[in-house]
């Protein structure tokens, strides 16, 4: 198999990035904001939105509560999104975007001549602070149960990293096999999505005198012998 042939994807395997493939988020909403006073009032009833759900989950999340958080009416509210399910969907497509700005850009960054460590600390490391900065991120990343919404924004994330993890593999060795180089994205991802799970306890974990930053250097040291293993 050429060179060429590993450059992009499997078919059926990594699927495209949906950043771009897909507007029917876009065609939920029922009003798009025109300037920047309409833009600020869609982001307040986004952060609104997203901070109740880290707080209280799905559920607590409804227009009346929303709108008496964000200073505004209902109306307001409706003016932009016509239920719930907008809403959440519209903060699954704005924490995509985000994650593709600050955080695919860790992987698409060039790591030619570097050892494996680094490049899993220089990777991991603004992944990581992503999550930090944004809370509501790991809701829509676990894809909870029953939550379609929720549940398609997360798979369109997960497809976002495990592409871009595939990508960055075919960098490091430009002729690895589509099976292996799936295989060990996938087991990056996993490792990956172990990190997030500390962050998302992190408080608990700090009251049993435990350290989140020790036991995300234990996953990044494992993420580092996988790759000496199967790519060393």
């Amino acid at each position: 198999m050429s060179k060429s042939s590993h450059s992009q994807s499997p078919s059926n395997k990594a699927p495209n990035s949906p950043v771009s493939c897909d507007d029917s988020i876009s065609q939920k909403t029922r009003r798009h904001p025109s300037g920047k006073r309409g833009q600020q009032r869609r982001d307040l009833i986004l952060d609104t939105a997203a901070d109740l759900l880290v707080e209280a989950g799905v559920e607590a999340i409804n227009t009346n509560v929303l709108a008496e958080r964000a200073g505004i009416s209902v109306g307001s509210v409706y003016q932009y999104f016509s239920n719930k399910e907008a809403i959440l969907t519209a903060l699954g497509e704005r924490y995509i975007q985000q994650l593709s700005n600050n955080t695919i850009t860790a992987l698409q960054q060039d790591v030619s001549g570097l050892d494996f460590a680094t490049i899993v600390s220089r990777v991991i490391d603004p992944m990581v602070a992503f999550e930090r900065q944004y809370p509501a991120f790991r809701h829509l990343n676990a894809g909870q149960e029953g939550q379609i919404t929720l549940a398609q924004a997360a798979q369109r994330v997960e497809q976002e990293i495990l592409t871009n993890i595939y990508n960055l593999l075919l960098r490091v060795r430009p002729h690895l096999s589509p099976i292996q180089g799936l295989q060990i994205a996938r087991v990056m991802k996993a490792l990956y999505k172990g990190m997030s799970y500390l962050i998302g306890q992190e408080q608990e974990i700090h009251i049993q005198g435990g350290d989140v930053n020790s036991l995300i250097a234990d996953l990044k040291r494992m993420m580092t012998e996988y790759l000496e293993k199967n790519l060393g």
